[in-house]
């Protein structure tokens, strides 16, 4: 009940906030270009569109739950404190909720890369059993054609097409394009040469991070743009160690593709704004920076499929804190002004 009113408030409250369309070209200090299939979609109408559709719990099948429900702009578009994702009618679902902070550079959705789009990622959560559990794709057009005002708004957005499969996830895709978030310490830093942007166990910090640490082999740092990814999929142990302490096995990018190596193989998150998106993992088994830095400096677990670039880091407790505190100096500027609400 009371996400059912905190979700309403929001949705009512919505149309106040500032929606900015970021620059294709130069969306922030430290981002790269955004890659759009259909510029002539990315605009304030489809946008907008898109926004109340996010914030909507009507897209849910007993109306209980929006996309804002796990992904709350005030938590980094994620659910703080909770380890899996909500669902309807007190479901609970098997993986972290990821922050959608500049999910529009990613180069393939959810952490096993599933599909390759936000416009492909679209239905899967409005269609899952254990989110919004809607039974199927007619359902929800045919109750969005029968509430007030979504017509004309899909009319507005997209002419005679109106109300359709791909015109809904379109606007969700356009509006989770303007979620960009740079200019961070780091970017101040490295970027524009702001020598007092970052602390000195910052500083620290890098220095562990693009050596001694090896964080760079998978959370990527080259390039005059970076997200801190490599996109690609590893076993660092994380799902064999849930296991073990008997939660439940993911098997990770091996559900998308049947290829052994890939067995409980997960997608590189990106670092940025990882201050803002605890718990951590896949599973959200690690709830501080700090004790995954651990994890990592002990090398992961004993899974036999462990990838090779695992190992144990000899990290000191000061170098531990100051990876922390250089992960801390990743939290960029928001391009999203949520409502803010109160009582």
């Amino acid at each position: 009940m009371v996400r059912l009113v905190f979700f309403g408030i929001l949705f009512a409250t919505v149309s106040k906030a500032q929606l900015k369309i970021p620059d294709i070209e130069d969306p922030a200090v430290g981002l790269p270009s955004i890659k759009i299939p259909n510029k002539s979609l990315f605009n304030n109408t489809v946008t907008k569109l898109g926004e109340k559709l996010f914030f909507d719990p009507f897209l849910s099948v007993n109306g209980s739950i929006s996309c804002a429900t796990c992904h709350v702009p005030d938590q980094g578009f994620t659910q703080n404190g909770q380890r899996l994702s909500s669902g309807v009618e007190g479901k609970i679902g098997h993986r972290n909720s990821p922050t959608l902070l500049n999910i529009a550079f990613a180069q393939s959705m959810f952490v096993d890369g599933r599909v390759a789009t936000l416009e492909e990622q679209a239905w899967q959560p409005i269609l899952a059993h254990d989110e919004m559990g809607n039974s199927s794709v007619s359902d929800v057009l045919q109750k969005l054609k029968q509430k007030r005002g979504y017509v004309e708004l899909f009319t507005e957005s997209f002419g005679d097409d109106g109300i359709s499969e791909s015109n809904l996830a379109i606007a969700l895709s356009a509006f989770q394009r303007t979620l960009v978030s740079g200019n961070s310490a780091y970017d101040k830093w490295y970027y524009e040469g702001q020598d007092d942007a970052m602390n000195e166990p910052a500083r620290r910090g890098y220095q562990l991070f693009a050596g001694q640490a090896q964080c760079w082999q998978c959370h990527s740092i080259a390039g005059p743009g970076v997200l801190f990814s490599d996109n690609q999929f590893h076993n660092t142990g994380v799902s064999y160690r849930s296991k073990i302490l008997g939660l439940p096995e993911d098997l990770g990018r091996y559900v998308a593709t049947k290829l052994e190596y890939e067995k409980r193989a997960f997608k590189t998150p990106t670092l940025r704004n990882v201050a803002e998106t605890s718990p951590y993992m896949h599973d959200g088994s690690l709830s501080t920076l700090k004790k995954v830095v651990q994890f990592y400096n002990e090398g992961g677990s004993k899974d036999p499929l462990l990838s090779p670039i695992m190992g144990s880091l000899n990290l000191s407790d000061r170098d531990i804190d100051d990876l922390v505190e250089f992960l801390r100096a990743l939290s960029g500027d928001q391009n999203y002004e949520h409502p803010k609400i109160k009582g």
